[in-house]
């Protein structure tokens, strides 16, 4: 198995020259860094590790688009959803990869790891692992209309099993940009901190991360044509 030595948010170049895509990539970047940077200044670390996460699914959302309007190819974005993988809690809703659709087959482009201690909250699956929302805290896992605070672009018909970058196959969730920069799933991607749970803390098939506070998340919500508009609070929700 591969070395993922480069988690921390990091993207892997698959050519020697640099693409549209990959100088997108390359923009985000630097914006993700600036917000670390800020983080030591100020103290925020949760704060500016949510909107360094924020900043990376954007701008992955952003170049995915952009590479299927270049290209003529649909475009997937893919976040890891396996549970039970053996690469857990690595990956687990933290791990996220573009692929364009090829004659051959779907593709992967590039790949990033989110910030350390930020998650991409699952959609409206029909069974979520227990253990992944914290259950002790002041404000219900709700958006302000009572309904449960999703990702509602991710949808449980767009579970697949794939092996990407992996010898085994694992559960990812996606939602796909055709070659008319569209998609049919719109809707929010949210983003929340959380931690790793402490080995022997949880049974086979629980979570293996926990997210810690509803009160604290980002995200952004996609609209009909694929494009990310960024959210910073549970309210706008």
């Amino acid at each position: 198995m591969k070395t993922e030595s480069w988690q921390s948010s990091g993207i892997r170049p698959r050519s020697s020259g640099f693409t549209l895509l990959e100088l997108l990539v390359v923009i985000g970047l630097i914006a993700v860094f600036s917000f670390f940077i800020a983080a030591g200044l100020t103290g925020g670390g949760k704060s500016a590790a949510l909107q360094a996460a924020q900043a990376t699914l954007a701008n992955l959302v952003t170049a995915a688009r952009t590479k299927t309007m270049a290209s003529g190819q649909s475009t997937r974005v893919l976040v890891h959803v396996d549970v039970a993988s053996v690469t857990q809690p690595l990956r687990y809703l933290r791990y996220v990869v573009i692929q364009t659709q090829t004659a051959a087959g779907w593709q992967t482009v590039t790949e990033a790891f989110l910030p350390d201690g930020v998650y991409v909250v699952p959609g409206n699956f029909s069974t979520t692992p227990a253990g992944l929302f914290a259950a002790n805290t002041s404000t219900p896992w709700t958006k302000v209309d009572g309904s449960a605070l999703r990702s509602t672009a991710l949808r449980s018909n767009q579970i697949t099993a794939e092996t990407i970058n992996s010898p085994i196959t694992e559960q990812w969730v996606s939602f796909t940009l055709s070659f008319s920069a569209g998609t049919v799933q719109s809707g929010d991607i949210i983003l929340a901190a959380g931690h790793v749970r402490p080995p022997g803390s949880y049974l086979a098939g629980e979570s293996p991360v926990e997210l810690e506070n509803p009160e604290t998340v980002r995200g952004l919500t996609l609209s009909a044509y694929g494009v990310p508009a960024l959210i910073n609070a549970r309210a706008s929700f």
